[in-house]
């Protein structure tokens, strides 16, 4: 699962144009939050071709609002989606102005 940026991303003092984030799930130790960390890449190629990650965030998905099914409109893993989402909104809020676009999410 991935996350493109469609401008340009505000971080540490530095902007950074389109970059592309990885989203890495980890097993919830309790149920209702899901630990997830996102990867920050320069580009998607850069990702592809082994670069280093220029950030890693750490992020705690709520899982109240999640569906209880996980049956889900053109995606695998409806759940998968969610979490996504969520990570995609926080993202948002850390760089305010800043768009995305939900990228390689496995599709039905």
């Amino acid at each position: 699962m991935a996350i493109q940026a469609t401008s340009t991303f505000e971080y540490n003092s530095g902007v950074y144009t389109n970059p592309y984030f990885r989203i890495v799930l980890h097993l919830p130790q309790d149920g209702q939050e899901t630990p997830v960390d996102c990867f920050m890449y320069s580009t998607q190629e850069a990702y592809a071709s082994g670069s280093g990650q220029i950030a890693c965030f750490p992020f705690y998905v709520s899982n109240v609002s999640a569906s209880a099914d996980n049956n889900g409109d053109n995606v695998i893993n409806k759940y998968l989606l969610y979490v996504t989402e969520q990570i995609t909104g926080s993202l948002e809020t850390m760089s305010s102005g800043s768009t995305f676009n939900i990228v390689e999410i496995p599709t039905s």
